[in-house]
């Protein structure tokens, strides 16, 4: 293998516009809108015949005494209440299947983003935030295609009620557009004082949500300390937070609803004692102040449910803007160009260096060398010093700032995380296994692979004797993140996971540091094996392990100290040489 390519293995496409997604779902939904609406229309139009009916009832029916009339137009309205309750029944129906359109393709994207992101992106996101964004997205659902959409439909056919009002009880019309303008006025009030304030209520929240994980990931920890009067102090803290910020919320909502009542019975007083008055004045019949009341609480039914909605709007806008942030992160590289032999496994640093974000110093400085082909290359160097960022900028999950990383003299940028997971099994610090079966998370990342290769890949691990001593050998649960194991049997069943693909290319991080001597001593000779065919690069501090390298580099501050042959190294470390091989000596240029 020996192209080369500087495309960057950050997804090309261009990042989304702000609520491009949300727009996008919407477009699709168009079709399933236009019915709600022209459901909404038929709806609020039979509505409007129970004004009819009361007008009817009081002007003619009581007023002449036609009975017959009164029975036709009762037969009338049950057959008026059974098509709206058909309506009604299926305008709901096609609205839970639009929000489950929308909640699953949004679902979707948002889990793409979680496999596909840079790490360095998914490091800075805590379990918490992802728990937040998909109760997120159950916002987005319930807001586009639940109440607050039922209610957005319905609200141009208030005019509806306000034509009819004008039309048969013209002296309270006024009254009824003064309502409509004094709740609108009411509604824009109480989304400038509820609205502005979701989005610090929601960080309460996923502070509360952090501190609770992590005070439950701790809880064995907790519990051996004592430690539990601290936690529960460090837990009311951040509920009490969360708990004052809630409360002031709903009271603030609480205070404008009840308002909002309020409202409602002020127009009614008007409506009946202003119609009373043009009643007597013979401007309008009994008939129609009753119509008209029955209209005017048609009208302002909307209008108290648009007041009380803002809070849940403001979570939505809130909801919406973490979306868009989070949509518009470009993904990395999901296919190769090409596809690409099985390389030799030449790993070559080319003047690399890296930040995190928000850094200013340089976690690795202007680093260049090369490891293998072949051979056991030892990284070490005194905590912080960089030697874990390296194995992952030697995987592919974080991009150089400048410089570049090449297999086989292709730059590796060129590459998916797929390809790359199939050439170079990494294994890091901290393990973290899954609920399931051993072989569940020894074939994680390709369940389909036969039981002989998962065998073979925990056989090399130094697991399989280990697994097959089980009751379950490994069908055997693993429990919470691998809880039911001891670290060393979760060490070996995640260096099975790195080595499933018989990788040309791997790095191990710390690999056993887990291990009891007897298990460090069969996997260092099974690294032995592996090294014969495979470049393998550890960062270990293990004298055992580091004295089989053929290689060591000593990493100072991001930079290199030292490197070269196993041999000419292990003197300055107080350790003596066991091998004599130089095949694939670490080498390096300043």
């Amino acid at each position: 293998m020996t192209i080369s390519a500087d495309s960057p293995r950050k997804d090309t496409r261009p990042t989304a516009e702000r609520g491009e997604w949300l727009r996008a779902e919407l477009r699709r939904l168009r079709p399933a809108y236009r019915q709600a609406i022209g459901l909404a229309l038929v709806i609020n139009l039979l509505g409007l015949l129970t004004a009819i009916f009361s007008l009817q009832v009081y002007d003619r029916v009581v007023a002449h005494a036609g009975y017959n009339s009164l029975v036709a137009m009762v037969l009338g309205m049950v057959v008026v209440i059974l098509v709206d309750y058909g309506l009604r029944t299926g305008r709901a129906l096609l609205l839970q299947r639009m929000g489950g359109h929308i909640e699953v393709h949004v679902a979707r994207a948002v889990f793409e983003r979680l496999l596909r992101l840079p790490a360095v992106e998914l490091e800075r996101r805590s379990p918490a935030f992802w728990q937040s964004v998909f109760r997120d997205i159950e916002l987005v659902r319930s807001t586009c295609s639940g109440a607050t959409a039922m209610l957005l439909i319905d609200l141009p056919f208030l005019l509806l009620s306000l034509g009819l009002i004008a039309l048969i009880a013209w002296p309270v019309f006024p009254i009824s557009v003064a309502a409509v303008l004094a709740f609108m006025v009411l509604a824009w009030w109480s989304g400038r004082s509820v609205g502005g304030h979701a989005e610090r209520e929601k960080q309460r929240v996923i502070n509360r949500d952090v501190a609770l994980a992590e005070l439950s990931a701790a809880r064995m920890a907790l519990k051996s300390l004592g430690a539990g009067d601290a936690a529960a102090l460090r837990w009311e803290r951040q509920y009490a937070q969360w708990m004052a910020e809630s409360l002031e919320r709903s009271r603030e909502s609480d205070r404008y609803r009840d308002m909002a009542n309020s409202m409602t019975t002020i127009n009614m007083v008007a409506t009946t004692t202003y119609g009373a008055l043009a009643i007597l004045s013979q401007l309008m019949t009994m008939g129609a102040l009753i119509a008209a009341n029955i209209l005017a609480g048609k009208l302002v039914a909307p209008l108290v449910q648009l007041v009380g909605q803002w809070r849940s709007w403001g979570h939505f806008l809130a909801a919406r803007k973490r979306l868009d942030e989070l949509m518009s992160i470009p993904l990395e590289r999901e296919t190769s160009g090409i596809q690409l032999d099985r390389p030799a496994g030449v790993l070559k640093l080319d003047a690399i260096e890296f930040s995190y974000p928000g850094s200013k110093a340089n976690q690795i400085d202007k680093l260049s060398g090369q490891f293998g082909p072949k051979g056991l290359h030892a990284i070490i160097g005194a905590n912080g010093s960089g030697k874990s960022t390296l194995l992952k900028l030697l995987r592919g999950l974080y991009v150089p700032s400048t410089g570049r990383v090449l297999m086989d003299d292709a730059d590796i940028a060129q590459f998916s995380q797929r390809d790359l997971s199939r050439w170079i099994g990494y294994l890091p610090q901290q393990v973290q296994l899954v609920s399931g079966t051993v072989r569940d998370n020894i074939a994680l990342s390709d369940p389909r692979v036969d039981d002989l290769q998962v065998i073979r890949a925990a056989t090399l691990a130094c697991a399989h004797d280990m697994i097959i001593d089980l009751p379950d050998g490994y069908a055997t649960e693993m429990g919470e993140a691998g809880l039911r194991f001891s670290g060393g049997q979760r060490k070996r069943i995640a260096i099975a996971q790195a080595l499933l693909h018989d990788p040309p290319v791997l790095l191990l991080d710390e690999p056993t540091s887990d291990l009891d001597r007897h298990a460090e001593q069969a996997f260092i000779a099974s690294l032995k094996s592996l090294a014969a065919d495979h470049t393998v690069i550890v960062v270990t501090h293990s004298p055992a392990l580091l004295t089989q390298c053929n290689g060591i580099l000593i990493m100072e501050k991001g930079r290199i100290a030292a490197a070269g042959p196993a041999a000419q190294l292990l003197p300055r470390l107080g350790l003596a040489a066991a091998v004599s091989s130089s095949a694939g000596v670490t080498r390096h240029a300043a």
